[in-house]
């Protein structure tokens, strides 16, 4: 048998005698598998779904190969396999074959193209278009979401990243995406690759972003309104951290004894879902403009930071990010923007705020949160994706046991505020990375959780 089949089969057959092991006595015999997961223990239950993702990995790596090898056999001007089958091509026929869209069938047969095996034009093996990224699909390691943006990726940087590094590149990618991040916040990291592999060329993509973004307004039948927003990352900046901090929740956190509680209408209004607090964002900046009012966040004045290093600021070339949003400008904005008001253009590595208080204070300054925001870009918690003005800025060391400083500070949501405070994580940074290492009750092996956002790609080291 081969080892990619036997891989496959070793999964489904822990899958199966987990729920075997819950079925023993016959209570659930000739019945389907809702029964046994019902009573699966908490552990167990946990177990089985890793095993059920385990085997979708697997199958979707055979699936690709199997779309590749129809690619493959589809090839040449007389279409090959396809035609002899009646469709047009190998994605239609992948799609018949599969019951799927043609648009998932393409995906599928794309990322198969570039993870099957190659020959020389004398019939010797040659490796596959992305070797690494076939090694880390055929291995089970890689959701197929997360495998076609790496391929889509590449074949962007093909056109500006020169072919001898192109290897290297792949490889340092891939090695990323199986490093533990979420896929969530690997997809949003991957979006920055281009920009900085080539930061010379962030200024010509950004001024194509611009020529492409527009807005659109729709009246629907039901009497509802569509507003359709294609933003580039500048004009999302200010867009989403002015709709952030009007749509930002009373956060539960651990109250100190003076604080009162929350109202039963406080409890239900942070639990409403966030479209519908989105629109009373939407809704209190038209008030605050017609006002012509700057909006405050718990006290804090609304406040645009633009983070660049040293050399972008003194040369104008390369990227800039506003924290908590996935776009990037080009250095050269980011100089324009400097001179602003309420836009704060945040300098890494310098030291423009004082930062450091010492212990006699319990409250991050303004000047400090503003320094996390700018390092952590939003929560920098396990979860993530939380922007910056839903966050606290809380203290890794107890206030009181540990400095109210920069360095003992750290951005968090509310869920991961919890985790450090009440429910026995630990957070450490490393070589400028969070790592979050769970409660043995939670994971008694101990493996740690990167945190925050992911660093730049270094093909150096």
């Amino acid at each position: 048998m081969n080892r990619d089949a036997a891989a496959l089969i070793e999964q489904v057959d822990d899958y199966v005698h987990l729920l075997d092991r819950v079925s023993e006595g016959g209570r659930f015999d000739d019945a389907g598998s809702a029964g046994p997961i019902r009573v699966l223990a908490d552990a167990e239950l946990q177990h089985a779904k890793s095993r059920m993702a385990a085997i979708l990995r697997f199958a979707q790596a055979e699936d690709a190969k199997l779309a590749g090898e129809i690619a493959r056999r589809s090839e040449g001007h007389d279409g090959g396999l396809a035609t002899r089958m009646g469709a047009v091509n190998a994605v239609a026929l992948v799609a018949d074959l599969s019951g799927t869209t043609r648009e998932a069938a393409g995906s599928l047969v794309r990322l198969g193209a570039a993870i099957r095996p190659r020959e020389t034009p004398e019939g010797d093996p040659a490796p596959a278009v992305r070797p690494h990224l076939a090694q880390a699909v055929a291995a089970g390691r890689l959701p197929f979401e997360v495998a076609t943006a790496i391929r889509r990726m590449m074949q962007t940087l093909v056109k500006t990243i020169p072919a001898e590094h192109l290897g290297a590149v792949e490889g340092a990618i891939v090695e990323r995406a199986l490093a533990g991040e979420s896929a969530d916040r690997f997809l949003d990291w991957l979006r920055t690759v281009p920009s900085q592999l080539d930061p010379a060329g962030v200024e010509e993509r950004e001024a194509d972003l611009v020529a492409q973004a527009s807005v659109s307004r729709r009246t629907l039948a039901n009497g509802l309104t569509r507003w359709t927003l294609d933003l580039d990352p500048l004009t999302d900046g200010f867009f989403t951290t002015a709709l952030d901090a009007n749509t930002a929740l009373r956060r539960f956190r651990m109250h100190l004894a003076d604080e009162p509680q929350p109202t039963p209408d406080e409890i239900a209004e942070q639990r409403k879902p966030l479209k519908r607090r989105r629109v009373d964002g939407v809704r209190l900046l038209a008030k605050k403009a017609l006002k012509v009012d700057d909006g405050q966040v718990a006290g804090t004045a609304v406040t645009l930071l633009v983070t660049m290093t040293e050399e972008g600021l003194r040369t104008g070339l390369g990227a800039a990010a506003i924290p908590g949003c996935l776009g990037e400008i080009s250095a050269s904005t980011a100089r324009m923007l400097a001179a602003e008001a309420e836009i704060i253009p945040v300098v890494l590595g310098g030291q423009s705020q004082p930062l450091d208080l010492g212990t006699g204070r319990r409250f991050f300054t303004e000047a400090q949160r503003r320094a996390m925001v700018a390092r952590d870009g939003g929560c920098a918690g396990i979860c993530g994706g939380a922007p910056p003005s839903w966050c606290d800025a809380a203290h890794i060391r107890p206030a009181g046991y540990g400095p109210t400083s920069i360095e003992n500070g750290i951005l968090l949501c509310w869920h991961c505020h919890q985790l450090l405070d009440q429910h026995g994580w630990q957070v450490t940074r490393e070589h400028g990375r969070w790592w979050w290492t769970p409660p043995p009750h939670v994971d008694p092996t101990g493996r740690r959780r990167p945190g925050g956002p992911m660093p730049p790609l270094d093909l150096t080291a």
